[in-house]
């Protein structure tokens, strides 16, 4: 029963962090070991960067920037007007076919820079080898049933 517990509390540091709920950049220096030893950030960042690697593809344009804000139900003609005042602040043109969030943004966003997808999927596996021999040698040094 006491392994479940241990094994509840660890998954769950591993999912804090990961990456998923907490970025890298905001993990304490303290609790970074703990980032890079996750099970879960190698597989998620790998995700990641299959989805958001291409930075011709455009995730936001435009007035989609004002959909998850309470401007979101806004008539269009008010978020093109607030687009131009955007523009005129920034001194840049911003039209409604603008790309704002390209997917490079996204996983700079979420701290995904330091390995390829393919470097995530061979951590991925070397983890899966190395909990394989371990599982190995715990039923070796420790199972009862041993052959005579």
């Amino acid at each position: 029963m006491l392994g479940y517990t241990i094994v509840v509390a660890i998954l769950a540091y591993f999912l804090l962090f990961s990456g998923f709920f907490i970025n890298r950049d905001r993990i304490p220096p303290y609790w970074i070991w703990f980032h890079y030893l996750s099970l879960v950030k190698y597989p998620y960042e790998g995700v990641l960067q299959n989805e958001f690697q291409d930075p011709a593809k455009c995730f936001v344009r435009g007035v989609q920037i004002f959909d998850s804000t309470p401007l979101g139900t806004a008539p269009e003609s008010v978020k093109l007007q607030l687009l131009q005042t955007i523009s005129n602040t920034l001194g840049m043109e911003i039209t409604a076919s603008t790309c704002l969030t390209t997917g490079t943004d996204i996983l700079q966003q979420q701290g995904v820079t330091d390995l390829s997808k393919w470097r995530c999927l061979w951590v991925t596996v070397a983890w899966g080898f190395l909990f394989r021999i371990l599982f190995y040698f715990s039923l070796l040094l420790g199972s009862k049933n041993k052959r005579r």
